[in-house]
């Protein structure tokens, strides 16, 4: 009996001292102010379901990325990180690693009356398009491909406080 409470209260007492050990390795994991404060960030108070932004990363990084955020017909916000040159999309090729076209009108395919379709695709608009890669360059709203090889978009993690979106990057 004197044992097994000897071997429960040591037990116990690592526990105690592994937890106490680990939290401020967990607690630092959280952003600093400084880093918060410098996330992009872009106001989506006008953006309306069915509605998509495109705008320039608000953060300096190698490769002058833009922002696509998609607001979808349930509420749903996507966000993903397009690699920009010149104001031309870089469209990759199978792994998003390398640049094999550049895309003038990317984006969500749009309805009349100006709002993206229920049920569309994000794709390069731009009509000289090759058909293989117009066929592999097609994404759902959601990031996903509709055409396996290719890889999915890239969509960093975001938080969105108010009426501003926040990349985490």
């Amino acid at each position: 009996m004197r044992k097994t409470a000897l071997v429960m209260i040591t037990i116990l007492m690592l526990m105690t001292g592994i937890s106490f050990a680990v939290s401020p390795l967990i607690l630092s994991m959280e952003p600093s102010a400084k880093a918060k404060s410098e996330r992009s960030r872009h106001n989506i108070s006008s953006l309306q379901r069915g509605q998509f932004l495109f705008e320039h990363f608000e953060r300096a990084n190698p490769w002058n990325q833009a922002v696509l955020i998609i607001r979808d017909w349930d509420g749903t916000v996507y966000s993903y990180l397009v690699p920009m040159e010149d104001n031309r999309v870089l469209m990759p090729d199978m792994y998003w690693g390398r640049t094999v076209y550049d895309c003038t009108d990317f984006g969500p395919e749009i309805e009349i009356s100006g709002r993206i379709k229920a049920s569309g695709v994000i794709k390069c608009h731009d009509p000289d398009v090759q058909a293989w890669w117009r066929d592999h360059w097609r994404w759902s709203y959601n990031g996903q491909t509709i055409h396996p090889p290719m890889g999915n978009m890239y969509s960093p993690d975001h938080e969105i406080q108010g009426e501003y979106l926040f990349i985490n990057l």
